[in-house]
């Protein structure tokens, strides 16, 4: 029975991204097509340098501060108020809004997602912060210890030890997307 179907949240529907080459573009991902319903898990599998991560990333438009280029296809996603937006087509203060509040992307190399002239302990707070999560920094000899505090009680949920600092930052999306109910 289709009628019993969800509506998808995300709907990839002939994606093309190109990149600049010395001599023309190259064509990273060719007539991708998918769709994600509500509450699915769909894993991108392939071998190194099949598109996987440049398809992702092109979701969420990310693809293009890499030197990617979108040039077909359909992005469809579901917005909260219920309608599909071809995010291919979505302006940059639209994209700005959409990632980090209803859309979320864990990381696979917490390293290349975090600015090393900073520390660990500020990008983490300049996202929290950004999303109105309460919660405590501190400084131990350099090394950083972070404390997420409850919003409604001030007591504390978890410590993340310096030693987990990295695990913590490539799950700072999952968290975001726990504590702000991202859909995808």
């Amino acid at each position: 029975m289709l009628d019993d179907m969800p509506a998808p949240l995300v709907e990839i529907d002939g994606l093309r991204v190109e990149f600049r080459g010395e001599t023309g573009p190259i064509v990273a991902v060719e007539d991708v097509s998918f769709s994600i319903a509500p509450g699915e898990t769909v894993c991108v599998v392939g071998e190194s340098g099949s598109g996987k991560s440049v398809t992702s990333l092109s979701l969420m438009r990310l693809v293009e501060f890499g030197g990617g280029r979108i040039v077909g296809g359909a992005l469809r996603f579901a917005r909260p108020d219920g309608r599909m937006a071809d995010l291919s087509e979505a302006d940059d203060g639209t994209m700005r809004h959409i990632r980090g509040n209803e859309i979320g992307m864990i990381f696979q190399e917490p390293m290349t997602s975090l600015n090393p002239l900073h520390t660990i302990g500020k990008q983490i707070n300049e996202v929290l912060r950004r999303y109105g999560v309460e919660f405590q920094l501190s400084e131990d000899s350099g090394r950083t210890i972070i404390r997420l505090i409850d919003r409604e009680n001030g007591e504390l949920i978890r410590q993340i030890p310096p030693e987990e600092a990295l695990n913590a930052a490539q799950r700072l999306e999952e968290v975001k997307g726990r504590l702000f109910s991202l859909e995808v």
